[in-house]
């Protein structure tokens, strides 16, 4: 899959989380028809969570994208569930094509909404120590 892989972040812990789930769509694309359903549950389990700690990381820090990007992450996982059903009922026809569809989203996704997060959380960061020596510097007084 990933072809965003050359995309990096800039934060560890949200390239981690994209390699994962990268690393799990690639199961699902190599998956046999026994494999599939297993595949696709743990690739949505991994969505699930991953988007559920952007979502902590966006309200935590006032990211002024935030219910957009959420709205994403809900439509997204919503469809990801119907996906479990399809593999429960071996439809899995239904299933790959939504694997297809899920990748070229998420690739984008990556450039589009990730990017400016992890923008906006690094950002956070550079702010902090100048913040801290502004905040030392008023205890200092005049």
């Amino acid at each position: 899959m990933d072809r965003s892989d050359a995309i990096s972040l800039g934060l560890p812990f949200m390239d981690r989380a994209r390699a994962h789930f990268a690393r799990l769509m690639a199961r699902v694309d190599e998956a046999g028809s026994a494999a599939l359903p297993a595949a696709w549950r743990d690739l949505l389990a991994c969505a699930a969570e991953h988007f559920a700690c952007e979502d902590i990381w966006m309200r935590a820090s006032g990211f002024a994208s935030r219910k957009d990007h959420a709205a994403h992450h809900r439509v997204v996982l919503e469809v990801m569930r119907e996906g479990a059903v399809h593999a429960a009922e071996g439809r899995l026809a239904q299933v790959r094509e939504m694997a297809r569809q899920l990748e070229d989203w998420y690739e984008t996704h990556v450039r589009t909404m990730d990017a400016p997060l992890a923008r906006h959380l690094r950002n956070l960061r550079s702010d902090e120590p100048r913040a801290r020596r502004r905040e030392v510097a008023g205890r200092r007084g005049p």
